[in-house]
């Protein structure tokens, strides 16, 4: 595990003292805990609250078509609310941290590994990004903070992603495949990281699926014995693969869906979602050299392509292509991507007023600014795969280093 030095410390206690300072402002909080960019319908903390009420009466929270959180969820919030009322924004604070110190770790495990591989001449003398700025950029990401006091629920499931991959990276299989089974058990979506973490824990492909498909069956097991009920495996994965809950949010579904005719629906819906999980075998297959960078393109694959994306997915993603810093000399788009996601960040609240409170707008505002948003991301992830692939080719032929390429 990473070394807690001066510097990684007074980084943790800053990103901590700075959330529990604005966490202790309301107004702020209930702003946040509303924001659309922020809260989708399977991960908002005001949703879970009105389930979590409904679980501590008896009843069953997935009978209204309004809750979508996992049961475990709800059994956790509903002993945690019973605490004081600082406990909650402490809690969310500390993942954040842990969050942080693992990648740390993973930053400090993929450099050492990095320094068994061929380099470039020109990287022989190159310092690569120290841990403790990796945790710097994750904290005080505005997309992380954000996230962190709007208490989405999407925190867990990025907890449980880092913790995989770190397990992985370690060689620890079952807890690594433990982690991986509890973030898709809360989304759904993370099921398409398991193949490159198959790569990283260098072990057989049956005995992983096998002990994700055993944790899964287990948690789906432990969720019908708190609830009595399977009617959570609709409500909260039914939702994520159908899109029942037609909410706005910064992803490209909702919009989309609510213009189909109902009888194109189907079709269109079963597209969307195969275009996303058919990333997963592509791009394993590819970056097989490279795991770890399969894994973060993949999580940048769900923010741009779930059904039902949050700041707080980006900010994931975000923090696992700083771990690749090797690569961003051969980035092209550094300034124009950095623009489009200023004016996505900066517009988007705009819209949202001009059109829901305003009245001076319409949907079509919101819409055009979260496509320019994930334009950003995808630009993003081309810009980073191109990289990929031109150190892997001049790793292999030196000579055509500072050459233009074309490939006939």
């Amino acid at each position: 595990m990473s070394i807690i030095t001066e510097k990684k410390r007074l980084i943790l206690v800053t990103a901590f003292i700075l959330r529990i300072i604005v966490f202790s402002i309301p107004s702020v909080v209930d702003i946040l805990i509303q924001r659309v960019e922020l809260a989708t319908p399977v991960t908002s903390f005001k949703r879970l609250t009105e389930g979590v009420y409904l679980y501590n009466h008896n009843v069953l929270p997935y009978d209204g078509g309004s809750i979508h959180q996992a049961p475990i969820l709800l059994c956790l919030f509903s002993f945690i609310m019973t605490l004081p009322n600082f406990t909650l924004s402490v809690g969310y604070s500390i993942i954040d941290l842990i969050i942080a110190y693992a990648l740390m770790s993973i930053t400090e495990l993929k450099q050492q590994r990095d320094n068994n591989k061929n380099k470039l001449k020109v990287e022989l003398n190159r310092v690569p990004i120290s841990p403790a700025k990796v945790a710097l950029l994750y904290l005080f990401n505005p997309f992380t903070l954000l996230s962190c006091i709007s208490k989405s629920t999407l925190i867990f499931t990025n907890l449980s992603i880092i913790l995989s991959i770190l397990a992985a990276l370690k060689g620890k299989e079952k807890l690594s495949v433990f982690w991986i089974s509890l973030a898709s058990y809360f989304s759904l979506y993370p099921v398409m990281l398991l193949p490159p973490l198959i790569l990283i824990l260098n072990k057989k492909i049956v005995r992983i699926v096998g002990l994700f498909t055993l944790n899964t069956l287990i948690l789906l097991a432990v969720s019908y014995l708190l609830t009595g009920s399977w009617d959570f495996i609709h409500s909260c994965y039914g939702t994520i693969l159908f899109v029942s809950d037609l909410t706005p949010n910064i992803g490209m579904f909702w919009y989309f869906f609510i213009e189909i005719f109902d009888q194109f629906r189907s079709f269109f819906m079963m597209v969307f979602q195969f275009h996303t999980f058919i990333f997963a075998t592509p791009i394993t297959i590819k970056f097989s050299h490279q795991p770890l960078f399969a894994l973060t393109i993949l999580c940048g694959i769900m923010a741009i392509f779930k059904s039902y994306p949050s700041a707080a997915d980006a900010s994931l993603y975000l923090a696992l292509v700083s771990v690749h810093d090797e690569l961003f000399k051969y980035c092209r788009y550094g300034f124009l991507i950095s623009s489009i996601f200023l004016y996505a960040s900066v517009l988007a609240p705009i819209f949202w007023h001009l059109w829901i409170y305003a009245g001076s707008g319409n949907a079509n505002f919101f819409y055009a600014i979260t496509l320019v948003y994930n334009l950003g991301q995808v630009l993003l992830f081309i810009d980073l795969i191109h990289a990929s692939l031109r150190r892997q080719f001049d790793m292999e032929h030196p000579e055509s280093i500072g050459k233009h390429i074309i490939h006939k």
